[in-house]
């Protein structure tokens, strides 16, 4: 019901609900929005999501409703996204909450923290567990909607310069990680990175950094591969099972 009262106050009732274009759509004004992403274009596996969200709201709404899609750094950074929702800059965004765990790490929970839920399991509290209601309720805070966009799966054990053998072959090491991955590894003596996706590659061939983690790579695969060996001592899941991104956009009484 919370979803449909979002239609309805954007003009669009009815529309997500059935597929078709009802006639009082034809009398609404034509809407047009921006996304901004925190992910980029290479990343297709995510960001194309986001392409494919838009398109089918388009269509579901018979063209008058449509949400141009921009990556990290052509609106906004990467790490601006939810900044720019609040403030009205654009109108959704779509990125991991974990990302801002510096913000509040709340938002962790609703994207994916250590030894946490599977995609299984989180969809099931999202959806039947009250998870989106609670997660509804923090983001009010932030006077911000939030929506599940997507779980990227289990995300890689790690890529290393070097076989990773013990805990000890870890300290040192800088480890480009999300923000409460890094507080637990903290203690082993591992240096967090904070990246966007997009940095990740740039990154490696720089090598200031000798670990990445990440959802399973895809355009720059082959070329990580070459220069990087995966090693995955323990399971995946024992650092994040999944990650589930989030679409987000401004509360109606701020538009």
């Amino acid at each position: 019901m919370q979803r449909r009262s979002f239609v309805q106050r954007a003009g669009l009732a009815g529309v997500l609900a059935t597929g078709a274009a009802p006639a009082v759509v034809h009398a609404q004004s034509n809407l047009r929005w921006r996304l901004a992403s925190s992910f980029p274009k290479s990343l297709d596996t995510i960001f194309g999501t986001a392409e494919l969200f838009a398109k089918k709201v388009g269509e579901m709404s018979g063209g008058r409703f449509q949400i141009s899609v921009h990556a990290a750094g052509e609106l906004v950074p990467a790490f601006g996204v939810v900044d720019a929702v609040q403030n009205a800059t654009v109108d959704i965004a779509h990125t991991a909450p974990y990302y801002f765990y510096g913000k509040d790490p709340t938002f962790c929970l609703g994207c994916a923290v250590p030894f946490g839920l599977n995609s299984r399991q989180m969809s099931a509290w999202m959806y039947d567990g009250n998870g989106l209601k609670l997660m509804r309720e923090f983001y009010a805070k932030y006077n911000i909607v939030n929506f599940p966009g997507g779980n990227t799966g289990a995300q890689m054990g790690g890529w290393f310069r070097k076989e990773i053998k013990s805990i000890a072959d870890i300290k040192g090491l800088k480890f480009r990680c999300n923000p409460f991955a890094g507080r637990v590894l903290e203690p082993f003596g591992v240096v967090p990175q904070s990246l966007p996706g997009g940095d990740i590659y740039p990154a490696l061939e720089k090598a200031p950094s000798t670990r990445r983690n990440g959802s399973v790579p895809t355009t720059t695969s082959s070329s990580v591969s070459t220069r990087w060996r995966r090693t995955t001592t323990t399971r995946a899941g024992g650092r994040a099972g999944r990650s589930s991104t989030s679409s987000s956009t401004t509360r109606p009484g701020r538009r």
